[in-house]
């Protein structure tokens, strides 16, 4: 009996979650529960504050009837996005509306000064927002690197020469459980979240980073190396060299690095594009030929679609996508029956983003 009580509690939350708001009559006829059911379980809702009345529903006949919503904002999650330079936060309700992102200024050093001023610097921001603490369920760090299956250990961090830090550096000064990422991973949540794809996750900013996420979970190994194809070689012998140490890898032909000169912005590169400047349009004429080819080793390991996201997705525009999708049909060997290249939807903070949601799924997973 309390097993089913349970699932009845459960899936009228989760009812609600997946629509702006029901009515009792509603959440009886969609669950085939009876209204006493339903009513003793939106009072325990209401009572644990999971959800709240929301005005009444439109009517044409009768007495209209009380709206039920979850209360998106009684559990929220922190993501963080360390870059070398900067780190940003963003601070996300039950729904994955961001409603703090902000960018600071924090040059990222592997010491406990670094991790003293950014928790300090989080925990400002919370208090400046009239946050409660009790309301944090977790934060959650992206990180330019490859991440312990229990996210407490970063193994392999080149990038940042992050290698060994740990979440206790953090804890020591954050009253909140904190977890690490693969800043792909991260990325891929946030796309996921936006629109459930399984697929390999191509993360196209200042590095490259891969995620593949099937059955809706993100795939993941032992060794932490379960989203490294960034690391697949076009030209392993004469390619350019990779921080990795090797030549040729992906990373080195299509992370937007590859792409720009020194101190060159990517807006204004694509302002450039778009302009017709000639020598901008043949460096990225050759950038997509070699995404192109890239894109195709991906698809020929596994056959799912791609998305392409990270901050290259707010520069695509059809018209290239075009471009690569015509690329691919020359490249193909095997028939081909339907699209399979996508471009992303989170154009801003994706890692930050990302890395807040899988708090937020096991909240939810337990209610």
């Amino acid at each position: 009996m309390q097993t089913i009580q349970h699932s009845n509690y459960s899936q009228i939350y989760h009812l609600l979650y997946q629509n702006e708001q029901l009515s009792k009559q509603g959440i009886a006829d969609q669950l085939k529960l009876s209204l006493p059911t339903v009513s003793a379980n939106l009072e325990k809702l209401l009572d644990q504050k999971l959800i709240l009345k929301q005005g009444q529903l439109k009517s044409t006949i009768g007495r209209r009837a009380t709206a039920y919503a979850i209360d998106p904002d009684v559990a929220l999650s922190v993501g963080i996005e360390i870059f070398r330079n900067q780190a940003t936060v963003s601070i996300l309700n039950l729904v994955n509306t961001p409603i703090v992102t902000e960018t600071l200024n924090l040059t990222f050093d592997n010491d406990d000064a670094y991790f003293q001023s950014l928790s300090e610097r989080l925990l400002a921001i919370i208090d400046q927002h009239k946050i409660d603490h009790a309301q944090i369920i977790g934060v959650g760090v992206g990180v330019q690197g490859l991440v312990s299956n229990d996210g407490t250990t970063v193994l392999y961090g080149k990038i940042l020469n992050c290698t060994g830090m740990t979440t206790k550096n953090f804890s020591d000064y954050l009253p909140f459980p904190v977890t690490f990422y693969h800043d792909a991973d991260c990325v891929a949540a946030a796309e996921y979240a936006k629109k459930p794809t399984d697929g390999i996750y191509l993360s196209v900013s200042e590095h490259l980073g891969t995620a593949v996420i099937l059955n809706g979970k993100t795939l993941e190994t032992k060794s932490g190396r379960s989203g490294t194809m960034e690391h697949i070689t076009l030209d392993g012998v004469n390619g350019p060299r990779c921080y990795c140490g090797r030549r040729g890898c992906i990373e080195t032909y299509c992370s937007l690095s590859s792409l720009l000169n020194e101190d060159e912005a990517a807006t204004d590169f694509f302002a450039q594009q778009q302009a017709g400047d000639a020598e901008v349009t043949q460096r990225f004429n050759v950038y997509l030929s070699n995404l192109a080819r890239s894109l195709y080793n991906l698809h020929m390991f596994i056959d799912i679609p791609i998305i392409i996201a990270g901050d290259l997705a707010k520069y695509l525009l059809p018209e290239h996508l075009d471009v690569l999708k015509a690329e691919l049909t020359k490249l193909s060997v095997f028939p081909e029956r339907d699209d399979y290249l996508e471009i992303g939807q989170v154009v801003d903070h994706a890692v930050a983003s990302g890395a807040a949601i899988p708090a937020i799924n096991a909240y939810l997973n337990q209610i």
